[in-house]
């Protein structure tokens, strides 16, 4: 792999990975969500909107992680 490929991965891919894991984050917490039933904004139930979204956010996470290690792992090999 070309070491730009392989740079443009890895720095892609952990970009991708942090700010998908930033946003299941905020979507699991639900900050904005307030309910009769619960104290907490967490405790609210998730609309399915924000449920799809949650997941897609997961899915780019697993897939950019993956994507880095790629990255990172055709960095490390040396060419003759």
């Amino acid at each position: 792999m070309r070491t730009r490929a392989s740079t443009v991965m890895l720095i892609g891919g952990t970009t991708l990975a942090v700010l998908g894991a930033v946003v299941s984050v905020v979507y699991f917490l639900q900050p904005w969500r307030t309910c009769s039933y619960e104290d907490s904004s967490a405790g609210c139930a998730m609309l399915p909107l924000d449920a799809s979204i949650m997941t897609a956010a997961m899915l780019v996470t697993l897939v950019a992680t993956a994507v880095a290690i790629a990255g990172a792992a055709g960095r490390r090999r040396t060419f003759s």
